[in-house]
């Protein structure tokens, strides 16, 4: 019998096809064609392929990787993965709605497997289908198609930051035809949605189509959509009243790690960024709003880390120091964006004394003209001061850089290199620009000559074509400096799930290291199980195992999986 449940909120649906090894053995596999020697797949799909491992011809990211040198298979990959990790967004509504009465499952992780089962477990009124943390299209309407086969008598819901970008990105003649290729019943494209989703729950599905919600599209009996109602407002909730309350939830389905935020949006205007036109203005809870929330996860007993989303966690300084002083008062870790110019000794001090363990440092270019380009408001000279605190306190971090912005040059790309090995940066990443046509820098096109879109475009200094050939180079020319990569999922974020596992820098960076030196060609695996290096790395994963996902987040995962498993790199 399954559970009638009010809302079941999927807060991530992942392509687990993309990676033929995880495919179960009733399914026949796809055939990957190898590239050819000397090949530039300029594709998506080409870069994630040059940025990840193949063994025997399958194809491993970083999850995967781990996975298969500790256990033998990617059985286990969801231990490594960088989304396991409990998601705010299914957090924190499953906070909001369950205060309003309702019945609300979070599942943190959804695949076409996890999708199978849920169907069997529950029977809900609506599905809640979150696109904040899925960057491709494709991958929306599979998980979308499977939903609405998976649960037929529900009511589907839309939301999260994808939408809001495509609908600006892609205007809405065009934003219509994704949604009714995608089916939803409605789509709130807003970067808040509470007021509209409460709306929705709130009423008879019946008169869905009859209401009046701001950025919300709802679909008509005729299978075409009713684009948002003009004018009305979303001011959205007060964060000083919607924190999570985390004691509230099931404690049993949080990850020892969680996402938290004190902020909406962000104070800076980046001219490369969509997410200060999307969320709108800035919007801080108090420090005490945080006390609140901390007392709550320390009442859930296991959680020990947090890793804040705000997109300026230290901005303002008086504020942040407020907000670190807080910290102080609990035994948490914590991770975080952060504008390394504004760092100065005492604040950094009391950074690490407050649990720090690492930050995403958007450094984006070492050339000041650049950085004026994207309104970055620094220069190299103040992200070098800020290098020196961080490196003085011994905190770690992730730096990632963008080749190809408009005034950025070839050269730059050597620059980048011997910049990021002068300060051996734990770990960085380089990606070539994305144009989104959100990002206010494409207002001035003629200004720099920029024509087309997304990763295919030129202007007045360079191409796309010739981005992503520096981006291969830049990769592994460091010799000091470790790469982590930005595509399917790893970056700053995978770096956490070890760190917040027990794993020293050096270990995580021994981990990356071994994978750069596999990526982008096909190696035998028993060529792999003779490195030295990957039986050290077997052993590490042994002594400091990390352990399964949450049980709501287990469903067809892991012991469950009928794949098959082989002997671990060395026992």
């Amino acid at each position: 019998m399954s559970e009638a449940v009010d809302v079941l909120f999927l807060s991530y649906y992942a392509d687990i096809d993309r990676w033929h090894n995880d495919w179960s053995s009733d399914v026949a596999r796809m055939p990957i064609r190898a590239p050819q020697p000397g090949e530039r797949d300029q594709t998506m799909m080409g870069r994630i392929e040059r940025q990840s491992v193949r063994i025997d011809g399958r194809t491993y990211d970083f999850a995967r990787f781990l996975s298969w040198v500790g256990h033998g298979s990617t059985r286990e990959f969801r231990r490594y993965d960088a989304y396991t990790p409990t998601h705010l967004n299914g957090a924190y509504y499953e906070s909001l709605l369950g205060a309003k009465g309702l019945r609300v499952r979070h599942v943190n992780y959804a695949d076409r497997l996890v999708i199978d089962e849920l169907a069997q477990r529950y029977s809900p009124r609506v599905v809640l289908f979150s696109t904040t943390f899925m960057i491709e299209a494709p991958t929306i309407l599979d998980g979308m198609q499977r939903v609405r086969r998976a649960f037929p008598g529900a009511r589907v819901i839309a939301g999260g930051f994808m939408l809001g970008e495509l609908e600006k990105d892609l205007g809405r003649p065009r934003f219509e035809r994704f949604l009714r290729a995608w089916g939803a019943d409605a789509y709130v494209a807003s970067a808040m949605g509470e007021e509209p989703l409460l709306a929705l729950l709130g009423a008879d599905e019946r008169e869905w189509p009859k209401l009046a919600l701001a950025n919300t599209w709802l679909r008509r009996s005729d299978g075409r959509y009713t684009p948002p109602t003009p004018d009305v407002p979303e001011p959205g909730f007060s964060m000083n009243d919607t924190w999570v309350r985390w004691d509230q939830l099931d404690p049993a389905n949080l990850y020892h790690t969680v996402h938290v935020r004190t902020a909406r949006s962000c104070t800076f205007k980046c001219s490369f960024c969509s997410l200060f036109v999307l969320e709108g203005d800035l919007s801080n809870a108090r420090p005490e709003t945080l006390r609140k929330e901390l007392e709550s996860l320390t009442r859930v007993g296991h959680v020990r880390s947090v890793i804040f989303t705000d997109d300026t966690f230290n901005v303002p300084h008086r504020r942040f120091k407020e907000l670190v002083r807080v910290l102080a008062d609990f035994d948490f870790e914590w991770y975080s964006f952060y504008r390394s110019q504004f760092a100065d000794d005492e604040t950094v001090r009391m950074m690490k004394d407050s649990g720090c363990k690492g930050l995403f440092l958007g450094i984006e270019s070492i050339d000041d003209q650049v950085l004026k380009i994207m309104n970055k408001a620094t220069t190299v000279a103040s992200y070098e001061r800020g290098l020196e605190q961080l490196a003085k306190y011994e905190i770690p971090y992730h730096a990632n850089f963008i080749i190809g912005f408009p005034g950025d040059r070839p050269e730059n790309a050597a620059r980048i290199v011997d910049f990021v090995d002068k300060w051996d940066m734990p770990f960085y990443s380089v990606s070539p620009w994305f144009c989104a046509p959100s990002t206010t820098i494409t207002d001035e096109r003629e200004k720099y000559g920029i024509e087309g879109n997304y990763y295919d475009w030129r202007h007045f200094t360079m191409d796309s074509k010739r981005a992503i050939e520096l981006e291969q180079w830049m990769i592994r020319q460091p010799k000091r400096a470790v790469y982590m990569s930005q595509l399917s999922a790893d970056t700053f974020w995978s770096e956490i799930m070890l760190y917040a596992n027990g794993w020293t820098v050096e270990e995580a960076r021994s981990a990356a290291r071994l994978f750069n030196g596999l990526a982008g060609s096909d190696t035998p695996a028993a060529t792999i199980r003779a490195l030295p290096e990957a039986a050290q790395l077997s052993k590490l994963l042994a002594a400091k195992p990390l352990p399964e996902p949450a049980p709501q987040d287990r469903l067809a995962s892991s012991s469950s999986s009928p794949l098959r498993a082989t002997d671990a790199v060395a026992s």
